[in-house]
């Protein structure tokens, strides 16, 4: 109910800002043209994108991506969920039913920091069990991409013996049976449960709409981070500032990492997954003509 509400109390300071997304027009950068890249960068990429961890494991979507968005046109939007869908598809996710509950909202606005303001004072709940001075203090450093997930835990097969509800958080405690948790897994498994994307339309001029969407995708399905400077070509390089390669659509890299997340063990420790991930990606490299 306090999302629902949430949703509906930023209809009307978002609803003017359509038509400042509808300003924003392709800008084609120059033709991207890149090697193979060797171990070490796949290591590197791996180790930047996924840094970030939920009890020690790397989350990732169990259930259906149902999203909201809103300060963007119709057109816009049902463009933008288009593109949001195909890359869940990619990693096996089932479309959300109709009439879902969203657990992704997507805001796209010109005055970030003052949204993000509002719906700390108004709805803090959204982000529990995270406190407003956390949250506030990681989305001001965001860029014109700002992200803030929930994760929670649960059973390795999903399942949650004890689940507490408090406001709009669910907090899980999964009882384990003997013999469950290893040096290799704990029997239990990171969830992603909700995710908030705050765009920066100022940072989106010139950039096509399925590019951001694009980005997006990443950064809502993997939990990862921008890429600054990698050796791999990636979407997530779209708002770097040395001057590198910006690719415009998510690569094969991009889908092989997403891929790969979405296939490593889900109840193993963090740097197991990213190993794997790491390894899958290299043996891809070397089959790169």
């Amino acid at each position: 109910m306090v999302w629902r509400r949430l949703i509906l109390s930023l209809l009307l300071p978002l609803s003017t800002l359509s038509a400042l997304a509808q300003e924003t027009a392709p800008e084609m950068l120059p033709e991207i043209i890149v090697q193979a890249p060797g171990e070490r960068a796949v290591e590197n990429f791996v180790g930047d994108v996924l840094d970030r961890v939920h009890g020690d494991q790397l989350a990732r979507w169990h259930q259906p991506i149902c999203t909201t968005l809103r300060g963007f046109s119709a057109a816009q939007a049902q463009a933008f969920d288009r593109r949001l869908q195909e890359a869940a598809t990619q990693v096996g996710m089932e479309p959300p039913r109709s009439g879902c509950k969203p657990n992704a909202v997507i805001l796209l606005t010109d005055q970030p920091n003052m949204l993000i303001d509002h719906m700390l004072s108004t709805y803090p709940g959204i982000f529990a069990p995270a406190g407003p001075s956390e949250v506030r203090r990681e989305l001001a450093a965001g860029g014109t991409v700002r992200v803030w997930s929930t994760s929670v835990t649960n059973g390795a097969q999903g399942t949650t013996p004890d689940i507490a509800t408090k406001g709009s958080a669910v907090f899980t405690s999964v009882k384990l049976a003997p013999g469950n948790a290893t040096r290799l897994g704990s029997g239990v498994r990171a969830d992603l449960f909700r995710t908030v994307v705050i765009l920066d339309v100022n940072g989106l001029r010139g950039l096509p709409l399925d590019a951001t969407a694009d980005h997006v995708a990443m950064r809502l399905l993997g939990r990862t981070g921008e890429a600054e400077q990698t050796g791999v070509p990636t979407i997530l390089s779209l708002f770097r500032t040395d001057g590198g390669p910006r690719p415009l659509a998510m690569t094969d890299w991009d889908r092989a990492l997403l891929r790969e997340l979405y296939r490593a063990p889900v109840t193993a420790n963090a740097d197991r997954q990213r190993r794997q991930i790491a390894r899958r990606l290299t043996d891809t490299a070397a089959a790169q003509p």
